[in-house]
C-alpha cells in the first residue's frame, strides 16, 4: 500500500524519534512565530528557552541537535535575532557550546551503560537506606562530568522500566502482550495498594538522584556550562576549581 506524503514526511522527520515528540516540534515551530508577531518578543524568547531546554531533557528519545538546530534556524528566519549576533554569541561562548555539544551526545551514545549502571544498582543493593545513597551518589559522580539533565532522565527511564514490569505482572498480563502501566482500573484493591507503595518507592528513588545530579552539577567545571563561565572569568582551572568549590559542595553532599 503506498504512503501518503504526509505520513511519509512524519515517518523521516527527526528519525526514530517518537510521533508525539516530532508532533510536539512542529507544534513549537508554528506557535513560536504566532508568540512572537501577535503577542510579545520577550515571551517569544523564553518560549524558545524552554523549547530547547525540553529536547535537552528528552536526548534519550531524539538526539538533540537536530530538534534544536530547528528551533534555532527559526528564531534567526523570523527576525528573534540576527545572523551576525548568532556569530558573536558562538565566538563568546564556544567553550559552553562545545562542552553541551559533545556532553549530550556522550549520553546518548552511552545510554545503555547507564541504564545498566543503574540496573544493576537497583536490583544488587537490597537496603532501602543504602539504595538510596548509591543512586545518589552514582548521579552525582555522573553528573559531576556529564549532563545533570540527561543523568536524571536515564534514572526516570530506569524507574519507568522496572514500574511497567512490575504492573504488568501484578495485572496478570502475559509478558508477550502488550500493557499499559498508567491504567489501574482492572486492578484489585489490594493490588493498587501494592502498587501505590512502590511509586512511593521508585519517587523517592528519584528525588534522591535528582539531589545527587545538583550537587555533582556544581562540583566541576564540566558539571553545568555555567561553571565554564565562572572558571573562565575567575581564572580557574580544572583542579583549582574542585578545591575552590569543595567547601560548599562537601558541606551539601554532608547534608543531603
Amino acid at each position: 500500500m503506498p504512503m501518503s506524503l504526509g505520513n511519509a514526511f512524519i515517518k523521516n522527520f527527526l528519525g526514530k524519534a517518537p510521533d508525539w515528540y516530532k508532533v510536539a516540534i512542529i507544534a513549537f515551530l508554528i506557535i513560536n512565530p504566532i508568540v512572537f508577531f501577535f503577542i510579545d518578543p520577550f515571551t517569544a524568547g523564553w518560549l524558545l528557552v524552554i523549547e530547547f531546554i525540553f529536547t535537552l531533557a528528552m536526548a534519550l528519545k531524539c538526539y538533540p541537535l537536530q530538534p534544536g538546530g530547528l528551533l534555532a534556524i527559526e528564531a534567526v528566519a523570523i527576525g528573534m535575532t540576527s545572523p551576525g549576533m548568532v556569530k558573536h554569541e558562538i565566538v563568546n561562548n564556544i567553550e559552553v557550546l562545545l562542552l553541551l555539544v559533545f556532553m549530550v551526545a556522550g549520553i546518548y551514545f552511552m545510554k545503555q551503560l547507564l541504564l545498566f549502571i543503574f540496573t544493576k544498582i537497583l536490583l544488587g543493593i537490597r537496603s532501602k537506606t543504602m539504595l538510596s545513597l548509591a543512586f545518589c551518589f552514582a548521579a552525582a559522580f555522573l553528573s559531576a562530568f556529564l549532563d545533570a539533565l540527561t543523568v536524571i532522565a536515564v534514572v526516570i527511564s530506569v524507574a519507568v522500566g522496572f514500574y511497567s514490569i512490575y504492573h504488568k505482572v501484578a495485572s496478570g498480563q502475559p509478558s508477550s502482550s502488550s500493557h499499559d502501566h498508567t491504567q489501574d482500573e482492572d486492578l484489585s484493591e489490594l493490588t493498587r495498594d501494592d502498587l501505590e507503595d512502590y511509586r512511593a518507592f521508585l519517587r523517592s528513588l528519584l528525588m534522591h538522584a535528582g539531589v545527587g545530579t545538583a550537587l555533582g552539577g556544581v562540583m566541576t567545571m564540566v558539571g553545568e556550562p555555567q561553571n565554564l563561565i565562572i572558571a573562565d572569568q575567575a581564572g580557574w582551572l580544572f583542579g583549582e576549581f574542585i578545591i575552590r568549590m569543595l567547601p560548599v559542595t562537601a558541606l551539601c553532599s554532608f547534608v543531603a
